[in-house]
């Protein structure tokens, strides 16, 4: 793909200095915000932040390649600029013209407080063997990543499937104007980054905003058992938006009637419900565990189905998918599985991976790092999750990072504090070793670093049976 300064102005209402207006003799053919990842013949965008500023680096894009930047504020450059108001704000807007554009058969954008990345995924692994798609890479959901996930498209692309993802009321709104896309999907809402938030009500209000770039007759996939349901049915009416639904509930279009787990593998049972009304089962399995991924499974089959797809379509791309790095892998050990699910934590999610943990046959241990950005209701929070842990019968919690340090109290007999990750993983081996508990979990926020935790545990555990 490659784009001429002209539509760089065009787009963003720059003004163009550095070479002769009328004359077009520069064309770049990525975009890219960090000079360490920038490739030659690209154009630099020179964010600025509070405690950053990309004008710094601008001789370097150069030396790396740059052909052209986009600036905010005057620069001294050898290559033409474009100098805009708020290059933030220029980056979506050259972004969202891009994205116009291409003629996709549908862009199907992603958000909800847990489940996004993993229905992301799953809904590029379905669409992937039907057609060609562009998914967003890694955590690129921000004001930041979108618009460069976005300027990924080409012409060859059939499908993108866009996460959004904030901290903060506004930021989907803003992602979606950018994104608009055909179909977009709200996994859940819960009790995940309340600083920004608020309260519950305003994660519900932020989630909504992803309906707020879908055109009049656009397709909204919605949880019926998540709070907000029908805060959100309200306005999809208000926009002369489709409803089409997922979850437990008897109205979802596709409900999970059925769920079954082992060491291994879900499987589970669908009743689809088209929009003319048309009803069938379907049964399937996935090599993940996790009934919360049972759910994912059921909203991204309503989004493809949404799109035209057929249950023929999809059910390929559900049983061969193995789900997302950090979140319900799964590693062997003697007795039983090691669920690794450390890319982040907030109360749901992690209730959610307890009760995965739960479901499987033997004790179990659950290592838990502090979950963060949870505000004033932080220790209440913290215990609620200890709580449910021992009702689901897990023997062993494990807790490390300041925030948690409540937990064991909450817990009662088995739950244990630690100040170091290296005295919570010696105990999680010594509980394994005298087999108390065959099957572990590691789960924190990510500045817990819980990964740590998984590794170690695997590496040690592999090393003694290698040594006998």
């Amino acid at each position: 793909m490659a784009w001429t300064l002209s539509q760089l102005v065009d787009a963003t209402s720059g003004v163009l200095t550095g070479e002769l207006l009328g004359e077009d003799p520069i064309r770049f053919d990525s975009v890219s915000t960090d000079t360490r990842t920038l490739k030659s013949g690209a154009l630099y965008v020179a964010l600025k932040g509070a405690n950053f500023d990309g004008h710094a680096f601008i001789a370097e894009a150069v030396k790396q390649g740059a052909v052209a930047v986009l600036i905010s504020e005057p620069v001294e450059t050898i290559v033409p600029s474009v100098l805009v108001e708020d290059t933030r704000i220029a980056l979506g807007e050259f972004a969202a013209w891009h994205r116009q554009q291409m003629q996709l058969k549908a862009l199907i954008g992603v958000t909800g407080s847990n489940g996004k990345t993993t229905t992301k995924a799953l809904l590029a692994n379905i669409l992937a063997k039907q057609a060609q798609v562009l998914a967003t890479a890694g955590n690129l959901n921000n004001d930041y990543g979108l618009p460069r996930t976005l300027l990924e498209l080409t012409s060859s692309d059939d499908y993108a499937v866009i996460e959004m993802g904030a901290n903060h009321h506004r930021e989907i709104h803003y992602l979606t104007k950018i994104a608009r896309p055909d179909v977009a999907v709200i996994t859940l809402a819960a009790g995940a980054h309340l600083e920004g938030f608020g309260s519950l009500d305003g994660v519900i209000e932020t989630k909504g905003e992803i309906m707020d770039g879908l055109k009049p007759g656009g397709t909204i996939v919605l949880n019926t058992d998540s709070p907000g349901f029908e805060v959100w049915c309200a306005k999809a009416k208000r926009l002369d938006l489709k409803v089409f639904s997922f979850g437990e509930s008897e109205q979802a279009n596709v409900r999970l009637v059925a769920f079954q787990q082992n060491h291994d593998r879900i499987h589970f049972t669908l009743r689809l419900t088209g929009l003319d009304g048309a009803e069938r089962s379907v049964q399937t399995s996935m090599p993940m565990l996790g009934f919360h991924n049972a759910m994912n499974a059921a909203a991204a089959v309503a989004a493809c189905l949404a799109v035209g797809l057929t249950w023929e379509h999809i059910q390929p791309g559900l049983e061969d998918f193995d789900g997302v790095a950090g979140r319900l892998q799964k590693s062997a050990l003697p007795q039983g599985v090691l669920i690794d699910d450390t890319y982040n934590a907030n109360p749901a999610s992690v209730k959610a991976a307890i009760r995965t943990l739960a479901g499987l046959p033997g004790e179990s241990v659950a290592c838990l790092g502090a979950m963060a950005e949870l505000g004033a209701e932080s220790q209440s929070l913290h215990e609620e999750v200890a709580r449910y842990a021992k009702e689901k019968g897990v023997a062993s919690l494990l807790v490390f990072g300041v925030a948690a340090q409540s937990m064991p109290e909450a817990f009662g007999e088995g739950g244990e504090y630690f100040e170091t990750q290296d005295a919570l993983i010696a105990r999680a081996i010594q509980l394994l070793e005298q087999n108390q508990v065959q099957n572990v979990l590691v789960k924190g926020s990510r500045s817990t670093q819980m990964e740590k935790v998984s590794q170690a545990i695997v590496a040690t555990v592999a090393d003694r049976n290698d040594n006998g």
